[in-house]
Parts: structure tokens; sequence; C-alpha cells
């Protein structure tokens, strides 16, 4: 191109170009525009856009021509002792005649060439050079003037920016493509794991049933070791098999393949099947559990089953982590966004308020390990992190909402946690029962 852009026309050049190159989403095609644009810009013969690896060396990108012609093997024909000195410095070189030029005239590469017009400007981004742009004019003497370097350097900078974003979103594109790919291994070792796991369940609780039948048989009932230990592998394989349900349950949620089976129910009537079954644990820890009068609710569209899990997580939480001696109250009412929002508060040694954001995350597990019993209703007891996690993929299923609140962790004030699980009703009204 034998004449410049200048004034307006080179300011409406410059802004189109660096748009363009900011709606750029990948390297390659943003490269090759970039230095089409900048031989049309400056015009030069040739250009090249080199980036700096992370070994510090130079990395050609792009070789183009101005008819937009790639150049094979043009590496080796320009002048790497300006290139170099460019990333190093940061700083720009104009030459118009490199022959003649006192401090690169003797350079080998600028003899062997013959080279003239030279142009190389910095990609700068945030105060640090990742690369450079190269253009030469080997045909005319004096092409390039200092004048030529502001334009060069402002498009040079826009595209520094436009290069890093590239290869950010390229990076996490391929980051992505990496998370997807582990998300998809650990469904399938979940599915695995599971699997391996009820063979050898089935064996063990068979093995447990026979063990019963035999000791029944013989009249060893009242046997005391034959009792304990008929009773600890009734205990474990029931932890066993709810271990893998919790696995199991929170991978359909995980992959989309929770099945939901909906129908007219009343909340006390999943609710009061879950406190019951905790009867045990809390007159032996005296805890008190009390249930608020529901009979005023109207009812709601759910899975029983599912909202049963709901339930028996959330309340069992409140067990695990309420000291012996307190106290967990269960309620609800009709809020006016047509909601029942239950709500059970224990007296508990709280939440951290850092961790209370995270504690419906997968595997996530309140406190030090070291500090967690194996049982699920023991104070602290311990857990796989699943429970939480399971009720809030089955409450937003149902299109509801679940929430925690603790003013914090204190196991001597013992500040408490309310949970509140909001479920839609079938009605506005109330409906007696």
């Amino acid at each position: 191109m034998s004449n410049r852009l200048e004034g307006i026309e080179l300011l409406d050049y410059v802004l189109r170009v660096s748009r363009h190159m900011a709606e750029s989403h990948a390297l390659a095609p943003l490269l090759a525009y970039t230095i089409d644009k900048v031989l049309t810009l400056v015009g030069a013969e040739r250009g090249y856009i080199v980036l700096k690896s992370s070994d510090g060396s130079i990395d050609f990108k792009i070789k183009r021509d101005s008819e937009g012609n790639d150049l094979p093997g043009a590496t080796d024909e320009i002048s790497y002792s300006i290139l170099e000195q460019v990333v190093q410095t940061g700083e720009s070189v104009v030459l118009s005649d490199a022959m003649h030029d006192p401090q690169f005239g003797m350079a080998r590469s600028v003899m062997a060439l013959r080279l003239r017009s030279i142009m190389c400007v910095p990609l700068i981004t945030r105060n640090r050079t990742i690369g450079a742009i190269y253009v030469e004019n080997r045909s005319v003497r004096g092409r390039f003037r200092e004048s030529d370097l502001a334009p060069l350097q402002l498009f040079a900078n826009q595209a520094a920016i436009a290069i890093e974003n590239t290869e950010l979103i390229e990076n996490l594109k391929v980051a992505n493509d990496h998370l997807t790919e582990l998300d998809e291994l650990k469904n399938n070792f979940i599915i695995l794991v599971s699997h391996e796991l009820k063979t050898p369940l089935t064996a063990v609780s068979t093995n447990a049933q026979l063990m019963n039948m035999i000791i029944e048989r013989a009249g060893l009932q009242n046997d005391p070791m034959l009792s304990r230990t008929a009773a600890n592998l009734d205990r474990a394989t029931e932890r066993m098999r709810h271990v893998i349900d919790e696995i199991v349950q929170f991978f359909r949620i995980a992959s989309g393949q929770m099945e939901l089976a909906f129908n007219e129910i009343r909340l006390r009537e999943v609710i009061e099947p879950v406190v019951d079954s905790l009867t045990a644990v809390c007159e032996e820890r005296h805890l008190t559990i009390t249930v608020a009068d529901f009979r005023g609710l109207p009812p709601v569209w759910a899975d029983a089953r599912k909202l049963k899990i709901v339930f028996q997580n959330i309340i069992g939480n409140a067990v695990k982590y309420t000291p012996d001696g307190g106290t967990i109250q269960v309620e609800a009412h009709h809020v006016q966004t047509n909601q029942i929002a239950v709500s059970v508060k224990d007296t508990g040694i709280g939440v951290p308020l850092e961790e209370q954001k995270r504690v419906f995350d997968m595997f996530h597990v309140l406190g030090s390990l070291s500090n967690h019993s194996t049982s699920k209703s023991a104070f602290r007891g311990g857990g796989f992190g699943l429970g939480l996690p399971i009720a809030r993929g089955i409450v937003e299923a149902h299109g509801g909402t679940i929430c925690l609140e603790s003013r914090g962790y204190d196991e001597a004030l013992l500040p408490g946690t309310v949970c509140t699980v909001a479920l839609p009703c079938l009605v506005q009204e109330s409906a007696m029962v």
C-alpha cells in the first residue's frame, strides 16, 4: 500500500479494527486479522507477530505478506537482533535504512538479507511484554519514519489486550473441557463404587440374616456375645446401605436423573414419621424435639418419599450438632408467596459464618474430621457430606428453596442453627384436616 492512513481516517480505522479485535474469541483468527490490518496501516510488504513463550523464547505465531499470503519458512528472513531487543526492552524500533544504521547495520541478518525499512513495536499488557509486531519493506528505503510509530504502538496496545483475552478464553475452554471430563469420570466412578459396594453388602446382609436364623433355631438368643455380634452386623449393613443410597441419590440429582412421583400430600404426614424414628436417640441423649401443629396448612404437590429424605437429613443434622440435653423445634407457616416454610431450629453448636454458604456443597463436613464419630445420631456424628446437598437437590426439584442461618459457631454459648425449607403449596387458602 503506497498511501498511509492519516488524520480522522487513521483514527476511524484504528477504532474499527480495535473493536473487531476485542470481539475475537480465538487466537489464530485474531492474529491473522491483526497482521493484515497492520500491513494496511503502515504500508509494509510483510509482517510478523511473535509471542513470548514461558521459557522466554520467541514463538512466531503469524507470518504474512501484504497480499494476505502466509510466508512459509520466513522466520530466518528477519532481523532477530531487532526483534529480541524489542521483546527484551519493551521499546520500539524504527529504521529507515537498516543496512546503514549504526546499531543494527552490522548485524548478520541485516547484511545478508539487505534489509531496508523496518519497524518493530512491543505487545505490552499490564506492564508486561508478551511479544512484538515486526513489519518491513525491503523495496523502499525510508519507508518508515518516527511519526509512524505512534499509530502502530496504539494498534499494538489494543492487539496485546485482545491477544491476552483470547488466550484466557482458550485456556478457560480447555479448563472447562477438562472439568467436564473429570465430572464424567466422577459420575462413572460413583456408579462403579456404588455397584461394587452393593455386591459385598448383599453377601454380608444375607449372611447376617442367616446368622440370626441359626441363633434363633439353636435357642441362643440370650447369648450376650452372639446377640451383640448380630446387632453390630445389622447396624453395620444398615449404615453401609445408607451410605450407598446417599451416593446414588446425589449422583441422580447431579446428573439430572432423579425421578419424582408427585402426589397431593400433607407435610405432617412426612415430618412426623421422621421425628418418631428419632425417639430412641432423643431419649438416649436427653434431646427434646417439638413439632408445631401442621393441621392448618394447605397440602403440597410433592414426592413424599423424597421429601422424607430431606427432613431426615435436616432434622438428623439438628440432632447431630445439638449437645445432649438440647432442644429442637420444627415449625411451619404459610407465607404470602403461596409457600409453606418449614423451619428446624436447634440449640446446637451452630455453623461458622464463613462456612454457611458451603454447607450445601458436595462432601462439605462441618469442623475437623478428627472430631467426628462414625455415628449418624451421636453428637457431631460423622457423615459423607452429602446430606444437605441431597436435600437441596430434592427441594429445588420441587420448585422450593432451602437455606441455613446461624449466628456462628460456639461450643460453649451454643448459638444454634435454623434450617428453612420453603415449598410451593397447592392452594392459597387454609385447608383444615
